[in-house]
């Protein structure tokens, strides 16, 4: 047997199947996720969608009542009233502000508990986003364990953007306490976030109880705009009982009238509202 013929024949071989593993590696690597900042221009769009269709709306019923009237401050009014009464009438942005906030504490519970289990703080947060993550935070916490894992983002940079795609200041607080974790790599991370989902399960049980005394205001809102509703139904089927405001004289009447509804219901909406508190985490698309 040629020895050498051999020995270079089995080096040949050792060199070609390390070349054939390399490119079978490299071909089956996926697309590694661009590292950029979450972008809000989907909620924009969606939001300048559902003004220009409620613009649309207010539109044609100024048309209408203006055709039904003869007036142009009941059709100016009438305008008004159509772009800005779902919003105060409704007491939808509190109860996402609420949905969100009981979603944050959940999680936050979860990953205490995966943390207690001896995780690692990158592994716990990839793998709560696979544990049926509240619809609230569905979003944010996947792009958080896919930047993690997919794009292999520093920790405290994926938290970063994390923060900033919840937008809240509870969420700042939940990201900032996750931040001083991943760079202390110390124990009582679970002790420190089951303190933290106490702290947003009390913020949550006293936003409902204010939320409950604020529904008051925005019932009588309703009655307000019931009112208005009965006046403007009065105002097409009795012409004669509501002629005087057809008159110059009258349509500076209802002008007065209807500025001082508008008033009132700027305030009492400002009185149903809950202030949004302000962030303290910075943009990390400004991070050096």
């Amino acid at each position: 047997m040629n020895t050498p013929a051999l020995l270079a024949g089995l080096g040949t071989s050792a060199v070609l199947g390390g070349v054939t593993c390399i490119v079978i590696g490299l071909a089956g690597r996926g697309p590694v996720e661009p590292v950029r900042p979450p972008s809000r221009w989907p909620a924009i769009r969606r939001a300048l969608i559902a003004r220009r269709r409620l613009a649309v709306i207010s539109f044609f019923a100024a048309v209408a009542v203006l055709g039904l009237t003869g007036w142009p401050v009941a059709a100016c009014a009438t305008a008004v009233a159509v772009l800005a009464l779902p919003k105060v009438v409704s007491g939808r942005t509190a109860a996402q502000q609420i949905r969100k906030l009981e979603a944050l504490e959940l999680w936050t519970r979860r990953l205490a508990d995966l943390l207690v289990a001896g995780r690692a703080l990158e592994q716990a947060l990839e793998q709560s986003a696979s544990r049926n993550v509240p619809s609230a935070i569905t979003a944010p916490v996947s792009s958080l364990a896919r930047r993690l894992r997919v794009a292999q983002m520093p920790t405290e940079q994926a938290l970063r953007f994390f923060a900033d795609e919840l937008n809240d200041p509870v969420g700042d607080r939940i990201a900032a306490a996750l931040i001083l974790v991943a760079r202390r790599r110390g124990k009582g991370a679970s002790a420190l976030l089951h303190q933290l989902a106490q702290l947003v399960a009390k913020d949550v049980s006293d936003r409902r109880e204010v939320e409950a005394a604020r529904a008051e205001h925005r019932t009588t809102v309703r009655w307000i705009i019931g009112i208005l509703v009965t006046f403007t139904a009065v105002a097409i089927t009795q012409r004669s009982y509501v002629a005087p405001f057809g008159t110059p004289v009258g349509q500076v009447v209802l002008a007065m009238v209807a500025s001082l509804y508008g008033v009132a219901l700027w305030w009492l909406h400002r009185l149903g509202s809950s202030a949004v508190g302000h962030r303290f985490l910075t943009d990390p698309g400004k991070q050096r």
